[in-house]
């Protein structure tokens, strides 16, 4: 009888676990459909909220690591389109930390690598005194992202052509100063 009553408690454990699972990602799908409706913000306040759940639970380490690379992903991507990046590379570092996973995902490199050139063009634009100096070791940064991107993924053309854009504008950089 005792064993009954503790096969029961651990398979409702069990299915309780699952629902909320499913109930995690569930909601992951809901925001990628929002963001992909256009309303980024919707999108970005709903995966704050997965996280906030999975992190009140004590969970995010323990849920499937593509299942959170793609939640912190999806996060640091929409802070990317919203032109939020030092909180774009906060989620892609904080992934880092948890499960040491961006290094060896192109996916992160990628947007890291996107991040630090959308970020040394903006500085550079915002500047009173334009120092092409830090441009340049900001763009460097960015295409050695992009680079080790490639070399996770070699197939992947956004990578490919980020990498050769940026590679382009350090080339006429270095023109411009010759």
């Amino acid at each position: 009888m005792l064993i009954k009553i503790v096969a029961a408690a651990v398979l409702l454990i069990v299915t309780l676990i699952g629902l909320t699972y499913d109930s995690l990602l569930r909601d992951m799908d809901q925001a990628a459909i929002e963001y992909g409706q256009g309303d980024p913000e919707a999108a970005l306040a709903r995966y704050e909220k997965i996280q906030h759940r999975l992190e009140s639970m004590g969970a995010l380490r323990l849920i499937h690591a593509k299942d959170r690379r793609n939640l912190i992903l999806n996060q640091a991507r929409l802070l990317y389109a919203l032109g939020r990046y030092d909180d774009a590379l906060d989620r892609i570092n904080r992934e880092s930390e948890i499960g040491g996973g961006s290094n060896n995902d192109g996916r992160f490199l990628l947007l890291k690598g996107e991040i630090a050139f959308r970020k040394a063009m903006k500085n550079y634009r915002e500047s009173i005194k334009k120092d092409s100096r830090l441009l340049e070791e900001a763009l460097h940064a960015a295409e050695d992202s992009l680079r080790d991107s490639l070399r996770l993924n070699p197939n992947d053309w956004d990578a490919k052509y980020d990498f050769e854009y940026v590679n382009f504008v350090r080339n006429l950089m270095n023109h411009d100063q010759q």
